[in-house]
């Protein structure tokens, strides 16, 4: 059974608006990027504005809702090749 991904996302939302995380949001954030290698390629990528963008699919909106639908896409790819 795959995990619920919705607080990590939610995490990663406000990441991507630059809204501050609470001190939770933090905590939860540096817990997910230590469960794996995949999570911190992830994060990296995301965090790297202009590689994220120009990786885009096409057809792929560039906006939050697209960015949030990629990161969605790739967690659950790699909790399904976990398990």
């Amino acid at each position: 059974m795959i995990r619920d991904i919705q607080p990590i996302l939610e995490v990663l939302s406000d990441y991507l608006q630059k809204i501050p995380l609470s001190d939770d949001e933090t905590n939860l954030l540096r817990s997910w990027l230590r469960e794996s290698e995949a999570n911190e390629m992830l994060f990296d990528d995301i965090s790297n504005r202009s590689k994220w963008e120009a990786d885009c699919p096409p057809g792929m909106p560039q906006d939050l809702a697209g960015s949030m639908e990629r990161i969605r896409m790739r967690m659950i790819e790699h909790l399904e090749n976990e398990g």
